[in-house]
């Protein structure tokens, strides 16, 4: 597919993964977001952040662009960095577009640490009795989460997830994949969720809120 309708605009946020050598790095994906439209072949992108620190990327490196686009689903292509520039203290990174734009499947997402609250509604629950529980989250991506909590729940757990983020509600369904004891005292447990069939609407907004966080707490100076 090489269709430029299916490119990225201005405002959509992007996952970027780098090359090394002859593979792309194994590591989560980095968060960014198109900034400006030179062409079909060209773009300016926020340079991605990672753990407080804008991340250096060299020129001519190759990266792969990972996208949603409503209604059809997740795209990727591959890209080379040609450039950069400084706008209002933003740092862009200019990227010129060189492989096909192909439909592809997720498997790595970027993980923010960050605690908001959250609810597990249980599906399913057993003797038919609704169970709803009050829980924090640990972090978050757009494939799953870290809760801790005051309830235990067994692996296998079919749940419905509601997390409050900046004002919005991030609702999706999701299996336990763990639970383990936790040190804080009020959330004895932690639990490892997979956000399983995700409608890839509700992994954008995961992917936005997190870009956005990031941003704005750059901008603030607390990260």
């Amino acid at each position: 597919m090489s269709s430029n309708v299916n490119l990225p605009g201005v405002g959509d946020k992007i996952e970027i993964e780098i090359k090394r050598e002859k593979n792309f790095e194994k590591e989560k994906p980095l968060i960014s977001q198109v900034l400006d439209v030179i062409d079909p072949q060209h773009q300016f992108i926020a340079t991605p952040i990672l753990n407080s620190t804008i991340v250096s990327i060299p020129n001519d490196t190759v990266i792969r662009v990972i996208y949603y686009k409503k209604s059809a689903g997740v795209y990727s292509y591959l890209a080379k960095i040609i450039g950069r520039k400084t706008v209002n203290n933003i740092s862009y990174l200019k990227v010129q577009k060189i492989g096909n734009i192909l439909k592809t499947q997720r498997r790595n997402f970027f993980r923010l640490d960050v605690v908001l609250n959250a609810k597990i509604k249980v599906i399913e629950p057993q003797e038919n009795k609704e169970l709803n529980i009050d829980v924090l989250t640990k972090d978050l991506s757009g494939g799953g989460t870290k809760m801790i909590s005051k309830v235990k729940l067994s692996p296998g757990t079919n749940i419905q997830v509601t997390i409050e983020a900046d004002g919005n509600y991030i609702i999706t369904e999701g299996k336990i994949i763990r639970c383990i004891p936790c040190l804080e005292s009020d959330y004895p447990f932690e639990l490892g969720v997979i956000f399983e069939d995700i409608d890839e609407k509700i992994r954008t907004q995961i992917v936005s809120f997190i870009f956005d966080y990031q941003r704005k707490m750059r901008k603030k100076g607390l990260i």
